[in-house]
């Protein structure tokens, strides 16, 4: 089974992608939007352990997708905040 990731694709491991939309299973079967990703400082996502448990997911692999799109969201802030300066 093949499954489109949403474009652009920032970054792709074995079982995740960070994607335009925000992390994405590579199988398509659960994704999580940007708006429900926190900064590093808000903690553990409380979604992660639920991932965890019910998919069977490479751990590893959705911490690095998470540490990935944090950083993109911090770029996308800080570009925000340059261009309204």
């Amino acid at each position: 089974m093949s499954y489109a990731l949403t474009q652009p694709v920032h970054w792709q491991g074995r079982q995740w992608a960070v994607t335009g939309y925000g992390i994405e299973a590579l199988d398509g079967r659960y994704h999580v939007p940007f708006s429900e990703i926190q900064d590093v400082e808000d903690g553990r996502p409380s979604w992660i352990d639920g991932l965890c448990r019910r998919y069977g997911t490479d751990r590893d692999d959705l911490m690095a997708a998470l540490t990935a799109a944090r950083a993109i969201l911090r770029r996308s802030v800080e570009t925000a905040l340059s261009a309204a300066a």
